[in-house]
């Protein structure tokens, strides 16, 4: 069936179509944040006269764009051309005026602005406008990968210069490739970013937390809250300055520590006082059994005085124990299949057998649990009596041969006092008002913080970055900061007002399935598309306006976020 053929319009008259999209939303709570105002009040003044369009409204462009497209700067014209002016903050007549140009001028502002102020006044603000717990914090740091020279940057002992692009250890595996480090801190409550900081891309993660540590204390107002990090915080300099001030600490205790290896070896000989602090059903299916957590106070603590917890995970005591029968069984089989260099099919003495074998055991650490054993193995060969090319009357003699072959064994009784250790993480704390159960759940929370740059490098797509600024690049990075401020603040507000008003959830996914907790993403897209509609004429006065029709779910999401309807022509 074909559709009916579109009636022309009178002479003079024009059809104007625009995007309202989701942008009311972003626009509704980079307002709430007072982005535009903190940006005007905290960016410096440009010399001579000002522009007509200013600095603060193409960074809330940007951000718009970031959340709802992700545009490169050569692309945000174009698009902002295809939205309602008004709803992204401009004026009919600034649209005109923006391009690659001014964005890029733009993020050279930011830079020159004292950012950490900035910073501390949006969260100040966000902690205002949106009422958040901030008795836990959560850091985690990640890497963004970067390609190219970048050879105009700075040298390292400069101030006031950009972080540098450089090689250093890649979270992405990708040590060919130069990077930055991103270091961000969460709440627990919507797991919200309150804090971030670019730094140099060789930076160690053990580096970054006092300075962290001391932002944070700005922000919340002083050290009464709980810090909580991996297993980098775990040395004396960064715990220290914590306790010194009176501040609380919860990390994990890495396996390089004397403590770990020192309770390891009690364990295996001795049986822990464990009490069960959890049972939750495992995320792996209803099938699975139960995921069971026991845990015990480790009485010494740490040689810096400090509580030392430790856990015993049911799942990863499965997991420990599969991956060691797993390296078990590759290097059985490489041992068997190890031969000297060259063409021979065996070892001509037991000693180079059995070198090779302790080099390859020594190498993968299981030197404790496999046993080598060296085989002898005798072949006869028929060799010619005499030289000479072989004939009827030729003689042979028999010839036995002997070589060396790799045969492995377990250690049954190492393998039986390793399995005690299976499952076993620790904790470690100078709260001493935290049980163990609080300790382990507050710490549960900490894979919260990761997933905020799980999402930063896959909705949002931080890479590539199309610069080659390397101040332009790190203004983008911190803009990137925002945008995940909005997204956490936006999926915070839907299922806080899902949960007042007893919807269990809504349905945003295809086929109108039900989602239980949505994301931004899926609240963003509900209104994706819809678009106002106006008929103009010669000299641009509206004579008529009408807008998309909004889906239910749509008018469900608009009025959990309390948005001004009229954008999408609701009343």
């Amino acid at each position: 069936m074909t559709s009916p053929p579109v009636p022309a319009l009178p002479a003079g008259i024009r059809h104007e179509s625009l995007e309202v999209g989701a942008a009311p939303v972003v626009r509704r709570f980079l307002e709430r944040l007072d982005l535009p105002g903190l940006f005007d009040r905290h960016l410096p003044r440009l010399p001579g006269r000002q522009p007509h369009l200013p600095t603060s409204t193409v960074l809330c462009v940007l951000l718009s764009n970031l959340l709802l497209a992700r545009e490169p700067l050569y692309g945000i014209a174009a698009w902002a051309a295809r939205f309602v002016p008004e709803h992204l903050g401009l004026l009919p007549e600034q649209s005109a005026r923006l391009n690659d140009d001014r964005c890029g001028g733009a993020l050279d502002h930011l830079f020159r602005a004292d950012r950490a102020s900035l910073l501390t006044a949006v969260a100040l603000r966000t902690i205002r406008v949106f009422p958040l717990a901030l008795d836990e914090l959560h850091q985690d740091t990640t890497t963004v990968t970067l390609s190219g020279e970048f050879a105009d940057q700075p040298p390292a002992v400069q101030t006031e210069r950009p972080a540098r692009i450089t090689h250093g250890h890649n979270k992405d595996h990708r040590p060919d490739l130069k990077q930055l480090l991103y270091n961000r801190t969460v709440t627990s409550d919507g797991a919200v970013p309150i804090h971030c900081k670019i730094h140099d891309g060789n930076t160690p993660d053990s580096k970054v937390h006092r300075e962290t540590w001391r932002m944070l204390c700005q922000i919340v107002g002083g050290p009464d809250f709980l810090y909580v990090a991996d297993s980098k915080l775990c040395n004396q300099r960064d715990m220290g300055l914590i306790t010194r001030n009176k501040g609380r600490f919860l990390t994990m205790m890495p396996r390089t520590r004397a403590e770990h290896a020192r309770f390891l070896a009690w364990v295996q000989d001795n049986q822990a006082n464990w009490s069960e602090v959890s049972r939750q059903n495992n995320p792996r299916g209803k099938q699975k059994p139960q995921v069971v957590y026991r845990a015990v106070e480790d009485s010494p603590g740490s040689q810096e005085g400090y509580r030392i917890l430790w856990y015993h995970s049911s799942q990863k005591q499965e997991r420990d124990c599969q991956a060691r029968r797993k390296k078990l069984n590759k290097i059985g089989k490489r041992l068997r299949r190890l031969r000297p260099p060259g063409r021979g099919e065996g070892f001509k003495t037991e000693q180079a057998a059995r070198e090779a074998a302790q080099r390859v055991v020594e190498k993968a650490k299981v030197q404790d649990w496999l046993t080598v054993v060296i085989a002898e193995v005798a072949r006869v060969e028929h060799v010619q009596v005499g030289r000479g090319r072989p004939g009827p009357n030729t003689l042979y003699k028999q010839v036995q041969i002997k070589s060396y072959q790799i045969e492995v064994e377990n250690n049954e009784e190492a393998l039986r006092r390793a399995a005690r250790c299976d499952g076993l993480f620790a904790l470690m704390s100078n709260d001493n008002s935290l049980s163990l159960k609080d300790a382990l759940e507050k710490y549960k929370y900490q894979p919260y913080a990761e997933k905020r740059h799980e999402q930063l490098k896959s909705v949002f797509a931080v890479r590539p970055v199309w610069l080659k600024n390397a101040k332009r690049v790190e203004s983008l990075l911190w803009l990137y900061h925002l945008v995940e401020l909005v997204q956490a603040l936006l999926e915070r507000e839907v299922r806080k007002q899902m949960g007042e008003a007893e919807m269990t959830s809504l349905p945003l996914y295809p086929e109108k399935r039900p989602s239980r907790e949505p994301t931004s993403e899926l609240v963003l897209n509900a209104l994706q598309g819809l678009r106002r509609h106006r008929l103009l004429d010669e000299q641009g006065q509206e004579i008529y306006r009408f807008h998309d029709q909004v889906s239910e779910v749509a008018r469900t999401v608009l009025d959990l976020l309390r948005i001004d309807c009229s954008a999408y022509g609701l009343s």
